[in-house]
């Protein structure tokens, strides 16, 4: 039996693609850049996932981030300008992003009324939460489960140990009942690796959201795949 969902919060509950084009849009005129265009998109989703699976696996670090990232995208796309001035700008407007997924401001008050609901996120914590704040979706977490603040990312087991130690230690069992164990939380979240991978690793049920229909490897025993979070009434009910 689930007793606590865990969300991933980028292109699981705000809608990071969505920023993300916006910004590139707005800051490539505001940064005299050529005029953005569609085909664009792949470029940094591609370079951004490939930095991101560097931090999960201890190569690079978080701070590091911010000379590699947009260098790195405009080499690709044949540009020339200040990656970090501009790395420093999409930070600053990510800050003020919160554009929900669709269907998550339905789901989230409904998950959140059934179970335990934490937020389960690489990223910077204040960052995350003033987003989730700006979205209205903050009142409806129980638990804020971000990376900076627990000191260790997904899919690092660490992260999730840390998060069910945090779970039983705020939310103690009634009297003769058990603590929460691993296979009682459902991680929700966009990303094979430090979602899936790391929820598997960690004993959890596993929900793969993959609206885009991504391809997924025959060998990842996922429990869950849905293309929409209204799906997982069916899955919980």
């Amino acid at each position: 039996m689930i007793k606590a969902v865990f969300l991933d919060i980028d292109d699981t509950v705000l809608d990071f693609g969505a920023f993300v084009r916006s910004a590139m849009q707005v800051g490539f005129a505001q940064f005299g850049l050529p005029a953005y265009t569609e085909d664009m998109f792949p470029v940094f989703q591609r370079i951004n996932n490939a930095l991101w699976q560097r931090i999960e696996r201890g190569e690079i670090t978080r701070s590091q981030l911010m000379d590699l990232r947009w260098p790195a995208i405009f080499r690709a796309l044949g540009m020339e300008g200040d990656g970090r001035a501009f790395e420093l700008y999409f930070r600053s407007a990510l800050l003020h992003s919160a554009i929900p997924v669709p269907g998550a401001e339905e789901m989230i008050p409904w998950l959140s009324r059934r179970f335990i609901l934490c937020a389960a996120s690489n990223g910077p914590f204040a960052q995350q939460e003033y987003r989730l704040r700006q979205a209205g979706f903050l009142p409806w977490f129980h638990f804020l489960f971000i990376s900076e603040a627990l000191g260790v990312s997904k899919p690092e087991p660490l992260f999730f140990q840390r998060c069910l130690d945090e779970l039983n230690s705020r939310c103690p069992p009634a009297e003769d009942a058990k603590p929460i164990l691993p296979g009682e939380i459902l991680m929700v979240g966009d990303s094979l690796s430090s979602d899936m991978q790391g929820g598997i690793g960690s004993g959890l049920k596993t929900c793969y959201f993959n609206p885009e229909g991504r391809p997924v490897p025959g060998d990842l025993p996922l429990d869950y795949t849905i293309t929409r979070l209204d799906q997982l009434r069916s899955i919980l009910t």
